[in-house]
């Protein structure tokens, strides 16, 4: 199956609580569907409602992080993705075009951390109704990618959300309309 060429727009995502909606939360004892949410803004401590997640609620820490504006509103965040992995960032091959564009990564890749030398693909939240949960695609500038995660905002087969470790990665990379190659395979057409 030869690889297929689309413009997609690309929006850049972290862990943070900013880009996942989460915030940091006391658990109160299970008797009480509540928890103390604590958020950087005027008022600090809300009493929120809390809501049993997929896990048991009584192996939660006391502290930890609970959703705040999606579907899953009051939940536990695990920051796992929607097929039950961690999100990872791609990481290009030693010698690629890319890895030599970020020379800057280079030597702590080779010195400190030679487990880093062999290459990873990164995580992609897309509209799984346009593409299915293994979807790969090479974005330029991202390198090579994997769809586990769908996202609340992203509809459609021209919108798809990249991860990045850090926040300050995912501002840089802000939003892109890019020439997506990848492998359509029994993906709808829009």
């Amino acid at each position: 199956m030869p690889p297929y060429t689309l413009e997609i727009e690309c929006t850049a995502y972290c862990r943070c609580g900013y880009c996942c909606n989460w915030e940091w939360g006391l658990r109160l004892p299970s008797a009480f569907p509540f928890y103390l949410g604590f958020s950087p803004s005027l008022m600090p401590v809300r009493l929120r409602t809390r809501k049993k997640g997929n896990r048991e609620h009584q192996r939660l820490p006391f502290f930890c992080k609970f959703w705040t504006a999606t579907t899953q509103n009051g939940q536990p965040y695990y920051g796992l993705t929607s097929n039950g992995s961690f999100p990872a960032q791609a990481r290009p091959p030693l010698f690629s075009k890319l890895s030599l564009m970020n020379y800057q990564n280079l030597p702590a890749r080779l010195l400190f951390f030679p487990w880093k030398l062999l290459p990873r693909h990164g995580t992609i939240a897309a509209d799984t109704n346009y593409y299915p949960f293994g979807t790969r695609m090479f974005i330029p500038g991202y390198g090579w990618g994997e769809v586990e995660d769908r996202g609340g905002a992203i509809k459609g087969p021209h919108r798809i959300d990249l991860y990045h470790r850090s926040h300050k990665t995912a501002l840089q990379w802000g939003r892109r309309k890019v020439q997506v190659r990848g492998l359509f395979r029994n993906c709808r057409q829009g």
